[in-house]
């Protein structure tokens, strides 16, 4: 198979898992939405990272280094399994949006117990595998300087929307547990209680 044809069948698993998980319903109850418009920034950026990926591999003449791609797929299976146990987690709380419901709750069960927002980690590792497995060095620059910066603006409005219904249980959490990555001291404080 040669290097391109790859890139194409990953890419085809890609779409179809991105529009898997954009048009399942999860039983999701609706609460006050916030920034709305990110959503369709997302899609547009993710659709030229996509797009963009695929084109810089076949149009720009590079080598093709096996084990860069075989770390992207396997970053982004990562990122699949990380983001699908978060939305299971989250259960009916889950949203595309920053959607905050009357009944909200605040989860720190499972992977919320090391991360506060394991989705948008997700997302970053999904955005950044997709150039890296087409070895596309120009579109992965444009994911970091376009992709990324959106949503770290995202999660800090979430951050906020956050705090603001939750207060100091959810400032507390804030201290306790990393945004994107997990704290090497709350990961020793939690396995001390185990």
């Amino acid at each position: 198979m040669t290097p391109t044809w790859f890139v194409a069948g990953f890419l085809v698993v890609v779409v179809a898992e991105r529009m898997r998980a954009t048009f399942t319903k999860h039983g999701v109850d609706s609460g006050q939405k916030q920034m709305s418009w990110s959503l369709y920034g997302f899609y547009t950026l993710y659709t030229l990272i996509v797009v963009g990926s695929f084109a810089e591999r076949c149009l720009v003449q590079r080598p093709f280094v096996v084990w860069i791609s075989v770390a992207g797929v396997v970053m982004y299976v990562f990122s699949t399994i990380l983001r699908n146990t978060a939305i299971r987690a989250l259960g009916r709380f889950w949203s595309l949006q920053i959607e905050i419901r009357q009944q909200h709750q605040l989860v720190r069960e499972g992977v919320y117990g090391y991360v506060r927002h394991p989705i948008y980690a997700a997302i970053v590792l999904e955005v950044l595998s997709i150039p890296l497995v087409a070895q596309a060095w120009w579109t992965l620059l444009f994911a970091l300087c376009t992709h990324v910066p959106l949503l770290m603006f995202r999660l800090s409005r979430e951050e906020k929307a956050m705090v603001d219904k939750f207060g100091d249980t959810y400032r507390q959490y804030q201290r306790e547990v990393g945004a994107l990555c997990p704290r090497l001291r709350g990961m020793k404080r939690r396995a001390n209680l185990m």
